[in-house]
């Protein structure tokens, strides 16, 4: 029997209001394949659960079912942004397109963050401590709330949507006073999405530690969302046409969430820009010029992460300029310079193959570089350094020049990681681990030997086209429990105590208890600070050069808590993402840590979340106050703030 691959399904490629425009009219309503999956009414499926209750009207809207002869007959409902059951159905189709590319770029299938409820301590005296649920379905709200705003909710395991009327003085293609939906912009729901998702694979990136952190979160959010984009074909080319080719000018690629900033009272245009934005003096669109100054003296998220968005796209441009060249040169008998006009349809879609080609790998390589970054305090230099070895894994030779665009773009736009000291690849790529001591190095031997063995179950499972989630979470806890008890174990003294001490220093960790001075008062533990072993996942992913590679992603930290006077509560994490080759009997390829006994970046956090520096953002949630008043993102306040 047939058995389908992929859900054809209709929706926006922009917001909805380019329905209504006659020169996007006709590539702003599209069909988006999505993976094939048995679901029900909502729709429910395997990740995400549509549950459309509106609180503010206290009602509940007939759920959709993609079952219906009425759905499948037509390529999923209209597009209508007076239907519920279509808002249902696109959220649930951009979710879908969204996770694809996670997954993909991966290697994995995403396991959303488990549930945590905090238990406390039989005796006062106890410490009390935190349980974990596995949560098999992300919820997707469309109609949560009446307000300009949509947040991801790591309480609820949720993305909230909101709806609004629009301003008297709405702009745009808006009806003044009209009702805008998020839910309807792929942007915003792509945006939230990745909130999630980022939460799922790096949970300590949602604690507040210095000002990268939350500006990385939006930044990353709109470079999937933006990236993403690029990838629908017919939308990239219309685009290109319109600018022949030059996709440095105005288009509606670039722009983020239009139709929103425009029902906005001050009628401001496009939330954020990749590529340019109006200038209110000169009410002109301007492309963004590289300035070094930026990084150093802008601190709000969005405006600073709005600087990686921007880094990230200089890359991109810088590549699709050179890789098209060829095409201009035939299409101009040599010269290059186009003559004044529209371009021929045939180069417009040679050129927007190009774009659409490059976008997506550029979107590939900003994913599949989160398992390359150290698993607390998120720098942009981290990220950068993350890129470069993500890429270099999978693609060794790099013919396109995609590892040479990124270092171009960040260098323009003074982005440097610490540490390092030259802007070469071979630099920037994280070290292999050549400083383990020969006794060191047959710890490490020993735990990836060991570790091989109990992740038998899990790298059989990993690989399957049903539905084994759950299994690979239990696995993975039960390995994560393992692996923790095998670092703090009395039995690892048969390899040697001193060879262990030494292995967790290479770690960024330590097995004795840590001090530290901040504003002449020092600050000590009793015992070694906690660890932690937060994930442990095989991966499979193939490169642009067919490259397979096959490894294991781990991530451990440790916390050292202030539990007197006046900082009491406030915690420091160390910790390191350890990356091992299966393929050569888990050698280890890379170790990605932060210094859990850096006391140049305990005094630089207490600075920053004390509000002693001028990046402090107060954006804290009080979610984790029973575990210790801790800076923890809170997304609804940060896209307010």
């Amino acid at each position: 029997m047939f058995k389908a691959n992929f859900r054809l399904l209709r929706g926006y490629s922009l917001d909805p209001g380019f329905s209504t425009r006659l020169d996007t009219a006709g590539i702003n309503e599209i069909v988006y394949q999505v993976k094939y999956e048995k679901v029900t009414k909502g729709p429910c499926g395997t990740y995400f659960e549509v549950i459309d209750y509106d609180p503010a009207s206290n009602c509940f809207y007939d759920p959709v079912d993609l079952d219906s002869e009425e759905v499948l007959l037509q390529n999923g409902l209209p597009a209508s942004e007076g239907n519920p059951r279509f808002h249902q159905q696109f959220v649930y189709t951009i979710a879908m397109k969204t996770l694809a590319h996670f997954e993909q770029s991966l290697g994995r299938k995403i396991i959303w963050a488990p549930r945590k409820e905090i238990i406390p301590g039989k005796k006062k005296t106890d410490r009390s401590r935190i349980e974990t649920t596995y949560v098999p379905k992300l919820r997707l709200f469309p109609h949560a709330f009446r307000d300009a705003n949509a947040f991801y909710t790591p309480e609820k395991k949720a993305v909230l949507f909101g709806y609004f009327e629009a301003a008297s003085n709405a702009g745009g293609s808006n009806l003044p006073g009209g009702v805008v939906f998020t839910c309807l912009s792929p942007d915003i729901v792509a945006h939230e999405l990745t909130h999630a998702i980022l939460d799922s694979i790096h949970p300590r990136f949602i604690e507040n530690t210095n000002p990268d952190v939350p500006a990385f979160h939006e930044a990353f959010a709109d470079i999937v969302a933006l990236l993403q984009r690029f990838t629908i074909t017919s939308l990239v080319e219309q685009q290109v046409a319109a600018t022949s080719g030059n996709l440095a000018e105005f288009s509606f690629l670039g722009e983020l969430a239009t139709q929103f900033g425009n029902a906005l009272e001050n009628n401001r245009g496009a939330l954020r820009g990749a590529i340019g934005a109006f200038n209110p003096k000169t009410n002109k669109w301007e492309k963004f010029q590289p300035d070094r100054s930026l990084y150093q003296n802008e601190f709000e998220p969005h405006k600073r992460g709005a600087i990686l968005v921007a880094t990230i796209f200089d890359a991109f441009i810088r590549l699709y300029n050179v890789k098209t060249e060829d095409l201009l040169r035939i299409a101009t008998n040599g010269t290059g310079v186009l003559q004044p006009g529209a371009i021929h349809p045939d180069l417009a879609k040679r050129l927007a193959s190009a774009a659409c080609e490059m976008a997506e790998h550029l979107l590939h390589i900003c994913i599949r570089a989160l398992d390359y970054c150290p698993p607390v305090d998120i720098t942009f230099g981290d990220y950068l350094r993350a890129l470069i070895t993500a890429d270099l894994d999978v693609s060794p030779r790099d013919a396109s020049g995609y590892r040479l665009a990124l270092i171009e773009a960040f260098r323009s736009w003074g982005i440097f990681p610490d540490r390092v000291n030259t802007l070469s690849i071979e630099s920037l790529c994280w070290a292999h681990p050549e400083n383990l001591t020969t006794e060191e190095d047959q710890v490490l031997k020993y735990i990836a030997q060991s570790l091989k063995d109990q992740m038998r179950l899990m790298v059989e499972i990993s690989l399957s086209d049903f539905d084994t989630r759950k299994t690979i979470y239990d696995e993975s806890q039960r390995v994560q429990a393992w692996l923790h008890d095998l670092l703090l174990s009395k039995k690892r003294a048969v390899l040697g105590e001193k060879a262990w001490s030494g292995f967790l220093t290479k770690l960024g960790l330590t097995n004795k208890p840590v001090s530290y001075t901040y504003e002449g008062k020092r600050y000590a533990s009793k015992d070694v600070p906690p660890l932690e072993v937060h994930k442990v996942r095989p991966v499979y992913r193939v490169g642009r050069e067919n490259l397979i590679v096959e490894q294991v992603i781990i991530t451990l930290s440790q916390t050292f808590r202030i539990t007197e006077g006046e900082l009491a509560g406030l915690k420091f994490r160390g910790g390191c993402s350890l990356i091992l080759n299966m393929s050569r009997d888990c050698n280890a390829e890379y170790i990605i840590y932060k210094n859990i006994t850096s006391q140049h970046r305990f005094q630089y956090q207490l600075d920053y979340q004390l509000g002693k520096t001028p990046a402090f953002t107060a954006l804290t949630d009080s979610m984790y106050s029973n575990e210790g008043s801790f800076d923890t993102i809170n997304f609804a306040n940060l896209h307010f703030h």
